[in-house]
């Protein structure tokens, strides 16, 4: 895991909620759409949501897979992240409970 793509994608009130969001099951970028705008996060374009998925993808937050029956899904991939730092290095530990 990159430290730098994980802390760019947590560096974004949407994709913080996004994970917040997929903690309780894998969704369908409409189904993160609609459960955003639930929560008073106005996001207007599925697109929008679709690229913060991505990036969250890209950091390995998150996986993104096809399911037979809701079509491509995205589900996430840890329940604790710790980032440990020293005076030498900057480690990432995942716990994938």
């Amino acid at each position: 895991m990159d430290i730098e793509k994980v802390i760019v994608a947590l560096n974004s009130r949407l994709r913080r909620e996004i994970l917040s969001i997929l903690s309780s099951e894998p969704m369908t970028v409409v189904q993160v759409l609609e459960k955003l705008n639930k929560r008073a996060i106005v996001v207007r374009y599925r697109e929008t949501v679709y690229r913060a998925l991505e990036k969250l993808v890209d950091s390995e937050l998150i996986l993104k897979y096809y399911d037979k029956e809701k079509g491509l899904c995205y589900k996430l991939l840890t329940t604790k992240l710790t980032i440990t730092i020293t005076r030498d290095s900057t480690e990432i530990r995942i716990d994938n409970n």
